[in-house]
């Protein structure tokens, strides 16, 4: 009685410039992560991991991009505690541009969430050609797959793991970049309403 009718996910028609996003990061080396600050996106994990990464790494930089839900004290209480609080850049809600830039200069994408639905920010970058760290968690089990790395949710140091071997590893960054490309252009809007259009002339039939 349940039916799974994925998301589509939009080519962006805005032209992305990877020099203006190194300029937000503030860095040519970096990780974004992308969203609505919550408590189920797990950011005081991400930033856990990340103080892990940067231990070794002194150029990575985090990008935290996205405007303030609820719970976001967690995330305040979480930089002031990292070691490398310097080295994370909050830029709050950014607009379109801003995005696709973030993500054309990004080393991958990283979400930490304890759950998702479809996870469209992982399609967004997954369609822009940057390599995704997510959780195996929700929706982003299925979308992500064998086009991107898999980690356990509220595991920092597996996570930090994850991201520190994606950093060293430029090849297999190229990649994931190409299968995730691939795999985010089978999410088409076309298959979303066809999807949904079966389901309600099985309805229609009942």
């Amino acid at each position: 009685r349940v039916v799974a009718v994925p998301n589509g996910i939009s080519r962006t028609p805005l032209r992305a410039d990877a020099d203006a996003g190194r300029t937000l990061a503030g860095g040519s080396s970096y990780v974004v992560w992308i969203g609505t600050v919550e408590p189920r996106k797990d950011l005081p994990t991400l930033v856990a991991a990340f103080d892990l990464v940067a231990d070794d790494d002194p150029d990575v930089r985090l990008v935290l991009a996205g405007q303030d839900g609820w719970g976001a004290e967690e995330l305040t209480v979480a930089l002031s505690r990292a070691r490398h609080s310097d080295r994370i850049i909050r830029l709050g809600r950014i607009r379109e541009q801003g995005r696709v830039d973030l993500l054309a200069g990004a080393r991958c994408l990283v979400m930490a969430s304890r759950y998702e639905g479809f996870g469209l920010p992982a399609g967004e970058a997954m369609m822009a050609g940057t390599p995704v760290i997510a959780t195996a968690v929700g929706g982003l089990t299925e979308l992500v797959g064998d086009a991107g790395v898999l980690v356990e949710p509220a595991d920092a140091p597996a996570l930090a793991q994850a991201i520190a071997d994606l950093l060293a590893d430029e090849p297999r960054r190229d990649h994931l970049a190409r299968s995730g490309q691939q795999r985010a252009e089978e999410y088409t809007w076309a298959r979303t309403v066809d999807g949904l259009a079966r389901l309600w002339h099985r309805m229609a039939e009942v």
